[in-house]
């Protein structure tokens, strides 16, 4: 695998996802190995979720070296945003955390899948 077949993978998750209405993503190869992609999916309910990703290929296998994924409110209110910023040094999960209305909370390694998943199994 390469930078170029993630960026279809992840083309080809948002294309079969029943709750997206509509999607744009930016991606920058940087290197065969390496690159980031941009962008916004809007959901059938009306709110929108962000997303950056910078993916390094290892061993055949993307890793996900930072991520941010924000959802938000068809009125532009937080839902939750999922990211592995290094602060939070206090949380088990460091550097993975989610923050919400109720603040910031411990959480596992996520991705572009899992959010999609999450964002399903509440509706």
């Amino acid at each position: 695998m390469n930078f170029r077949d993630y960026y279809l993978e992840i083309e080809s998750l948002l294309r079969e996802c029943s709750l997206i209405t509509h999607f744009s993503v930016d991606f920058e190869e940087i290197t065969a190995d390496a690159g980031s992609l941009k962008g916004n999916i809007e959901l059938m309910n009306g709110s929108t979720l962000h997303f950056f990703e910078f993916i390094e290929i290892r061993s055949n296998s993307p890793v996900l070296a930072k991520y941010r994924y924000h959802w938000q409110s068809p009125q532009g209110n937080l839902v939750k945003r999922w990211d592995n910023a290094p602060h939070h040094k206090e949380l088990d999960t460091f550097p993975h955390h989610v923050h919400g209305p109720e603040g910031v909370r411990p959480s596992p390694p996520v991705d572009l899948k899992s959010i999609l998943e999450e964002i399903i199994n509440s509706e």
